[in-house]
């Protein structure tokens, strides 16, 4: 939670604080956009966009972009990481089907 948005910190907290102490704060800021950042590492628009219009690596499914171009972009790198998540979700997934059987 270092490099995340007002928004999603007082949300995380909102939700896990009892009190009203939270309230105000969260009232100022739910109208600011929710922020995310390029998993390529030479993104030209410094990493950070709107959750809402990023990409993601359908493989794997935890690789996020600020657009197609530099998902393409930054594939070399990203590839052994996705094969190794995409393995390891398909596990899970051979075992979640196994156990719902």
């Amino acid at each position: 939670m270092v490099n995340t948005d007002d928004h999603t910190l007082v949300s995380f907290f909102r939700k896990r604080i009892t009190c009203s102490c939270l309230d105000k704060k969260h009232k100022e800021v739910k109208s600011i956009k929710k922020m995310g950042l390029c998993n390529n590492k030479k993104c030209p628009l410094g990493g950070k966009v709107e959750r809402s219009k990023m990409v993601y690596c359908t493989r794997c499914s935890v690789a996020y972009y600020c657009s197609r171009d530099c998902q393409e972009a930054a594939w070399s790198e990203h590839r052994e990481e996705c094969k190794e998540r995409a393995e390891t979700n398909a596990k899970f997934e051979s075992i979640r089907d196994h156990n719902s059987v």
